[in-house]
């Protein structure tokens, strides 16, 4: 009997021991990522205010030290410049759209546009300026202002962005997109790459003037950083392989000239006799 209760002891004594084993193998599993990861950006989809300064101090460290290339030093001043407006001037602009839920409140959850001097107009409500406002701020804001007149109020707040997205797309033209957008889905937006068209050749200006080159999307895209990490604003443009456009309309062009001479040749020999 002694030997049977041993044994009974033994055998239970193991198959704890085996439940711990694997409760503490999943444990780890769980806790600890797996190897290689890939690189991911932690920061939110929106950047706050904190968020943009400390990447202006990160910035100002590798322009300081003659440890990196020019080709990242210029991108990085790029970089600065952007940043250092944003948190003067803020995100929002003029054309830009304010997408608004306010429970229980109707006709304030809707998409509204913001108007002359980045104003932000609410039926019952009245103006709200935006001006000065980052978009991670913007529901805080407007919360704020409508706790003027609503008890508490519930308010979601998502703010888009009117980019031009051009070159060799299938709808080039203009687009209020999501801030919180990755590149990809703004091209795709606008109907995703056309053609032969090779998304890695994509460039992003503001007024004529490039703020990322290629390979900066490029990185943008493996990364997947957000249209509002990016410093992007209402007016700048996505363009999409610019060269296979200029190639299209080179052929075009060639296409019209043969065309208009071999016409032309054809009605010469058909008056000359």
């Amino acid at each position: 009997m002694i030997q049977t209760s041993t044994r009974h002891s033994a055998v239970r004594l193991l198959a704890l021991c085996c439940v711990i084993a694997t409760t503490w193998s999943t444990s780890l599993s769980a806790q600890s990522p797996s190897f290689p990861t890939a690189r991911v950006d932690t920061r939110r989809a929106q950047a706050t205010r904190a968020e943009l300064e400390a990447t202006l101090l990160g910035i100002d460290s590798i322009l300081n030290s003659p440890g990196y290339s020019s080709r990242l030093r210029d991108a990085k001043r790029r970089e600065s410049a952007l940043i250092r407006e944003r948190l003067t001037d803020g995100d929002l602009r003029v054309g830009d759209q304010v997408a608004l839920l306010v429970e229980g409140e109707a006709t304030l959850s809707q998409i509204f546009p913001l108007g002359p001097g980045r104003i932000l107009n609410l039926p019952g409500v009245g103006e709200i300026p935006m001006g000065g406002i980052l978009r991670s701020e913007a529901e805080a804001h407007v919360r704020m202002h409508l706790g003027n007149f609503i008890r508490n109020p519930q308010v979601r707040v998502q703010t888009l962005i009117r980019m031009g997205i051009r070159g060799a797309v299938g709808q080039p033209g203009f687009f209020n997109v999501p801030a919180e957008y990755l590149v990809t889905d703004a091209i795709m937006a606008a109907g995703g790459p056309a053609g032969t068209a090779d998304p890695n050749k994509t460039a992003i200006r503001r007024g004529g003037t490039l703020i990322l080159g290629h390979a900066e999307v490029q990185e943008a895209m493996i990364q997947g950083t957000t249209l509002d990490q990016l410093n992007l604003r209402a007016g700048d443009e996505i363009i999409v392989d610019e060269e296979t456009v200029q190639r299209g309309r080179t052929i075009g062009i060639i296409g019209v000239v043969s065309l208009l001479t071999s016409l032309s040749f054809l009605a010469f020999r058909i008056f000359r006799f």
